[in-house]
């Protein structure tokens, strides 16, 4: 007699030879069946009479269905809130039929190895007098080993506010990962490509300074950073769903809200591990390195041609250059104080106090004797003669 569930095969054997007029009890036999399994798959199911679907009737499918962007366990607590998920899910199936699904790889990441950062369309603030509204960008980052999730809803994805949020996101871990893979935005990635990618350079300064390597993304390849995909999947169809229906008049205010959140996703627990993500990242956290104690400083990378007198122009102001690189591009790195001055192999050529532009009308040189020492010899080279007055006299 057969044990616990019956295989879909074996319903379908049994419905075969009950055709082909075999008796209940040939059938028992034959398949090694009980008769009461045989009969409970071969009578007919009976329909519910009042209470069993009478739900179904009061929800709008339509609504349900075309519920882009929210998921079902989400619109079934609004629409039938007294119904049990899977019963609510299987009715939805019913209606929306079979989707094919895709066949994917499980990855295994080490504790500590890497961070997943990407953007994504945010939610709508809006001025409290003008009524005009302004979509945000969502930042996520996210430990591939714990899931561990960090989020953040900021105006743009310009390059200060990219290394700004970063900073913030490490500081939430309490430490760095050896690796950060990031998404192909020009903000950390000057050039895509497949193979050999160009990082933004001053975004490759950032990651020296906090001590990080950058991994870009393959352009149009998801699962290269599939945990920081799926979290932000998560967010999308819980948080987002969740406050689609509030006003939020300020990034404070949303960014208040996300936390909160992020503090309920953290510890819930997961069906996958039977524990939560911050009870994971307890153990991650041991493998992650210190932060830097010093802040970043922010600077610009540009390119500079040396002009014939042994200057090159940044900013409506000149800074000198050593006499032998005339006539070469340069590359100039400016920050807040300062101007580095950097041949094509990376060597430091010179460095100068930064001027302001602000400062005179007129274009300012910065010249340091030592550098142009051949222009110096030239002039002490040449004797020099006074000349008396009545040598102008006779002149004139």
């Amino acid at each position: 007699m057969a044990k616990g569930r019956t295989s879909v095969r074996m319903q379908t054997q049994i419905k075969v030879m009950s055709e082909q007029g075999h008796s209940i009890r040939t059938i028992a036999r034959v398949l090694r069946l009980s008769r009461r399994t045989v009969r409970k798959y071969l009578e007919p199911v009976a329909e519910p009479t009042s209470g069993g679907g009478a739900w179904e009737e009061k929800v709008d499918w339509e609504y349900v269905v075309n519920g882009k962007g929210t998921t079902v366990k989400q619109i079934g607590r609004e629409v039938a809130p007294d119904i049990e998920y899977v019963k609510f899910w299987r009715a939805f199936r019913e209606r929306v039929g079979p989707q094919g699904a895709q066949v994917t790889i499980r990855l295994h990441h080490k504790p500590g190895e890497k961070t997943q950062i990407d953007f994504c369309d945010g939610l709508w603030i809006t001025d409290p007098v003008t009524g005009n509204k302004t979509l945000t960008q969502f930042f996520l980052g996210v430990l591939p080993f714990s899931s561990y999730t960090f989020g953040e809803f900021v105006s743009d994805q310009k390059l200060p506010t990219f290394i700004g949020v970063q900073e913030r996101m490490f500081a939430y871990f309490g430490g760095v990962t050896p690796y950060l893979v990031v998404d192909n935005l020009k903000s950390g990635v000057q050039r895509a490509d497949r193979y050999d990618p160009d990082v933004n350079p001053t975004y490759c300064d950032f990651a020296n300074h906090i001590g990080f390597a950058v991994l870009p993304a393959r352009p149009y390849k998801p699962r290269d950073k599939g945990s920081g995909e799926s979290a932000i999947g998560v967010i999308q169809r819980d948080f987002f769903q969740e406050v689609r229906n509030r006003i939020f008049y300020s990034l404070a205010e949303l960014n208040q809200t996300l936390r909160q959140y992020l503090e309920r996703l953290n510890h819930q627990v997961m069906k996958d591990y039977g524990v939560s993500r911050a009870q994971r990242f307890e153990e991650e956290k041991k493998h992650l390195k210190p932060l830097v104690s010093t802040r970043f400083e922010m600077s610009q990378w540009r390119g500079a041609k040396v002009h014939p007198d042994c200057h090159i122009q940044v900013e409506k102001n000149f800074y000198s250059v050593p006499f032998v690189y005339v006539g070469q591009q340069l590359r100039v790195r400016l920050s807040e104080k300062m101007v580095e001055v950097f041949s094509e192999d990376s060597q430091s050529v010179s460095a100068h106090g930064r001027l302001s532009v602000s400062a005179s009308s007129l274009p300012m040189m910065r010249t340091t004797p030592r550098q142009n020492s051949a222009w110096h010899a030239s002039r002490s080279a040449t004797p020099k003669t006074k000349r008396t007055s009545s040598e102008f006299l006779s002149r004139s």
